[in-house]
């Protein structure tokens, strides 16, 4: 199977499944393969925000219901939590609206949200939004800069596999990262 059709039959489910461990970098993908045509914008935003939103709800209840006792197991992620607990504690809403774009933190905070008094439905409603805003500001940062990647390199299609084992190469290399950070 080409490329082409792989993006064109699985794409919006390669974005989903790869959002749930690391987004910017699958959406930049995604929007390089809206960019050349493979997909489209819309179900790649809506790929991407349903990515983060399953993504930031589970880490919002296992803090609901197992807080404790992971950061009991893991002291880094007690540090992040400490730290973070303050600005979380004073502005639960806005916490959800940065939490998708504070890189470092995106564990410790919905857990964080899920260890304190916000009902989970609020948290949902808000969640949602602010998944839609994030796909959608990442998606189209990802076409601006393919476009400029585009007019620096000239027509993408030959080195398109490169580029997209390399952005794949660097996710897989930036969720084991992240999951190691997590595990100490």
């Amino acid at each position: 199977m080409h490329l082409s059709e792989f993006l064109q039959n699985y794409g919006y489910l390669a974005v989903f499944l790869g959002g749930l461990f690391e987004g910017e970098t699958i959406l930049m993908l995604g929007a390089f393969a809206v960019h050349q045509g493979y997909l489209s914008l819309g179900p790649l935003i809506a790929c991407g925000a349903a990515a983060a939103f399953c993504t930031d709800q589970f880490y919002f209840h296992l803090g609901r219901r197992k807080g404790t006792e992971l950061l009991a197991k893991r002291p880094k992620l007690h540090s992040y939590v400490e730290r973070i607990n303050g600005f979380v504690t004073r502005h639960p809403v806005a916490t959800i609206f940065v939490m998708r774009f504070a890189w470092g933190l995106r564990i410790a905070m919905p857990l964080t949200l899920g260890m304190g008094r916000m009902a989970a439905l609020p948290y949902a409603a808000l969640c949602a939004i602010a998944a839609v805003v994030w796909s959608t500001v990442i998606s189209l940062f990802g076409i601006q800069v393919t476009g400029w990647i585009h007019a620096l390199v000239g027509h993408l299609r030959p080195h398109e596999h490169t580029l997209i084992a390399s952005a794949l190469a660097i996710a897989v290399v930036l969720a084991l990262l992240r999951q190691w950070r997590t595990r100490r």
